[in-house]
C-alpha cells in the first residue's frame, strides 16, 4: 500500500527516532519535492539531526520523492505548498494513506478526495504509532513512550490533548 507523507509526520517520527516504522507499515512511502525541501534540505542547512535521518531514509529509498503532475487541487483550499502537493500525489497515485498532521490541511484533503473519487484515508503521526502497535511493530510500552516523547518535544507540533487520548487508549487496549 502506498502512503504519501507530508512534512509533519516525517519530522515528528524522525525527531523521536521512529522513522523506521514507515517502511514496516507501508510498501511505498512517497513525499513531494516541497516536503523533501522542508524536511531535508532546510534541516541540513540548520544541522538538524532529524534531517540527517530523513536524508538517509531518502538516500536508501525507504522514502521516495515524486513530483505530482496534478498542478492544482480539484477543490480550492488555502494550504501550504507541501500539503497541496501531498494531496495531489495521493489523488494521482490512489494512495491508501495520506500522512498529515495539520487539521485544516486534513479537511482540505478529505474534501478533495471526495470530489476526486479516491478512497485515500488520512492519519497523522499518532495514527502511525497506533497502527504500528496494532501491527505488533511496537509494544504497548514502546508506543506510549513514543507518544510521551512527542509530547515532550517543543519542536513537534502535535497537541497534548490527542497525545493524552492516545496514551489512555493504549493503556486500556
Amino acid at each position: 500500500m502506498i502512503a504519501i507523507a507530508d512534512a509533519g509526520p516525517l519530522l515528528a517520527l524522525a525527531k523521536v527516532s521512529a522513522l523506521d516504522l514507515l517502511p514496516k507499515l507501508y510498501q511505498q512511502v512517497i513525499a513531494s519535492p516541497t516536503v523533501f525541501t522542508e524536511t531535508v534540505t532546510a534541516g541540513l542547512a540548520q544541522n538538524a539531526p532529524d534531517a540527517n535521518l530523513l536524508n538517509a531514509a531518502f538516500t536508501s529509498n525507504q522514502l521516495q520523492v515524486r513530483v505530482p503532475t496534478l498542478t492544482s487541487l480539484p477543490v480550492s483550499f488555502s494550504v501550504h505548498q507541501g500539503e497541496g502537493e501531498s494531496i495531489c500525489l495521493a489523488i494521482e497515485l490512489g494512495a491508501g494513506w495520506l500522512l498529515m498532521d495539520d487539521f485544516d490541511a486534513r479537511r482540505a484533503a478529505l474534501a478533495n478526495f471526495a470530489v476526486a473519487g479516491v478512497s485515500t484515508r488520512v492519519k497523522g503521526t499518532l495514527g502511525v504509532i497506533v497502527t504500528a502497535y496494532q501491527h505488533k511493530c511496537l509494544t504497548r510500552h514502546q508506543a506510549i513512550d513514543l507518544v510521551n516523547a512527542i509530547k515532550a518535544r517543543p519542536d513537534v507540533w502535535v497537541s497534548n490533548a490527542p497525545c493524552d487520548q492516545v496514551i489512555r487508549t493504549l493503556q486500556i487496549s
